[in-house]
């Protein structure tokens, strides 16, 4: 509970819900003025707010390019504070970014 105090002392936007779940996505794009092909992973976390009744899908780069290194130590229908750089409702569904060193913190 300490560490999400100092954070909102320091000014961070913090969501907090509950951990539903997660899946790892390869992102792959090709760059039009170059021509060259780009890929990196991200993990999407799915956190409900509001007893279910609104869903924000967090993205977070996992820091590596290998999908078998991704560790995820959230426990499912916990509730959790997460640090974000972003939000944002695309086409009616809340999206979200978080830094990449940022932890989940349990509440």
């Amino acid at each position: 509970m300490d560490k999400i105090v100092e954070a909102i002392r320091l000014g961070k936007i913090l969501l907090v819900g509950e951990y539903r779940g997660h899946r790892v996505e390869t992102i792959r794009y090709v760059d039009k003025k170059t021509g060259q092909a780009m890929e990196f992973l991200s993990i999407v976390y799915l956190i409900e707010r509001d007893n279910g009744r609104e869903v924000v899908l967090v993205s977070q780069d996992p820091g590596t390019k290998n999908p078998a290194d991704v560790k995820v130590k959230l426990e499912r229908g916990k509730f959790y504070a997460l640090e974000l750089t972003s939000l944002e409702n695309v086409r009616g569904t809340m999206r979200a970014r978080m830094p990449i060193n940022a932890q989940a913190l349990p509440v």
